[in-house]
């Protein structure tokens, strides 16, 4: 199962690239507590404050094609739906900006109508609206 949001984001595909590929982007719409791998197979560690519980998320790198493409593999993670799941972002340019498929995939089909799935689709509608958010106005809502 994956969760796919389709968008349009009036910005470069360099500053997109950037927003799903570096510290500096990650902070300004996802994590604002996050040390990110730069270069295919090094790790990163997402960190969110729920409830005064730090809740730390692990990713691999696993693709970074320019301006284009961005996976991350799911390596550690309290709910156990994300581990093995790969988060997918690809950007074309538009005459609009550029569009983009933000894919969360390969959840297990066990997680359909559960809540560690239900909840995360709920999270990544957030999220999207603040990359939107990020990459046209710089200022996105991250946790």
């Amino acid at each position: 199962m994956d969760i796919t949001h389709n968008l349009t984001i009036k910005a470069s595909s360099e500053t997109i690239y950037k927003a799903v590929s570096s510290e500096k982007g990650i902070s300004g719409w996802w994590s604002k507590d996050c040390n990110v791998g730069t270069k295919e197979g090094e790790k990163s560690l997402l960190k969110f404050d729920k409830e005064g519980t730090i809740i730390e998320m692990g990713f691999e790198t696993k693709i970074l094609e320019p301006n284009k493409k961005v996976v991350w593999e799911c390596i550690s993670m309290p709910n156990p739906a994300w581990i093995g799941t790969r988060i997918i972002t690809e950007i074309s340019s538009s005459e609009d900006g550029c569009d983009i498929v933000f894919s969360h995939a390969g959840f297990d089909d066990k997680w359909k109508g559960q809540e560690p799935f239900e909840q995360t689709k709920g999270t990544w509608n957030h999220f999207m609206n603040s990359l939107v958010s990020y990459c046209e106005n710089g200022q996105g809502q991250p946790w």
